[in-house]
């Protein structure tokens, strides 16, 4: 658990409610509690899904800009954030890539953006999903030893733990995004989105304080997006893919 969830710090912001998750192991079973509370009585197995979940809760209760449903790397000095629908490949994606020499995968799942458009990648353990177990071999050996755990929603999944906080690393020169389409056929392609398009689609899984979109938000989201490049991309082979994006 502690290497899964190594550099995850909630902000301790005044006005935030906070609550510390207690796990005690009784026999085979994994009692969670916070605020004095039960919320749950798991497994072995459901465990680090369900701390993954409180603590994304968690920092959803925090004072944040807007977050996105996407993962956000590092390479060299430019960020590369990858979005699209759930089962689209985020993560096999982005695992594939930070395998690359000077990669370095700074969240799968949540990217932060701030007042002025930057972005700060949320660093969970990557979830990857019993389909991509087999893909990401070559990429990821380790996937292959990693325990099995079950989500909420029944898939079974594996966790490779996060690099680091991209608080402590040096600010990118530019931005790339990059949005995946659904790809049956397993074609490869890459064409460039408008950023209206680009804008649109990161609304709709975006989440805020409150569950309300300030004008705050809107101006950063636009910011971020009007200073990237935007591609929209369908994944074919893997490897293809990571070279397409590296020589960006």
């Amino acid at each position: 658990m502690k290497r899964l969830f190594r550099g995850i710090a909630i902000p301790m912001e005044p006005g935030c409610r906070h609550e510390h998750l207690v796990i005690r192991l009784n026999a085979d079973r994994y009692e969670l509690t916070a605020a004095g509370k039960s919320i749950g009585v798991v497994g072995r197995a459901e465990i680090i899904p369900a701390i993954k979940a409180f603590l994304t809760e968690a920092l959803l209760q925090t004072d944040f800009t807007l977050a996105l449903h996407a993962a956000l790397l590092r390479l060299g000095d430019r960020q590369l954030l990858i979005a699209g629908v759930p089962g689209a490949g985020k993560t096999t994606l982005a695992l594939a890539l930070s395998a690359e020499n000077g990669c370095l995968l700074l969240g799968d799942d949540i990217v932060i953006v701030d007042e002025k458009g930057a972005l700060r990648g949320i660093p969970f353990p990557a979830a990857v999903k019993r389909g991509s177990w087999t893909l990401l071999q070559t990429f990821q050996p380790e996937v292959a030893s990693r325990p099995t755990y079950v989500r909420s929603d029944g898939k079974e999944v594996r966790f490779i733990p996060g690099d680091i906080d991209s608080d402590h690393i040096a600010p990118a020169r530019s931005t790339t995004m990059i949005f995946l389409r659904q790809n049956v056929a397993r074609r490869q392609s890459l064409s460039r989105m408008s950023p209206l398009l680009a804008f649109q689609r990161l609304l709709t899984e975006a989440a805020a304080p409150t569950r309300r979109l300030t004008d705050q938000a809107f101006a950063a989201l636009s910011k971020a997006v009007n200073i990237s490049r935007v591609y929209e991309m369908e994944v074919g082979p893997l490897r293809q893919a990571v070279e397409i994006i590296r020589d960006l």
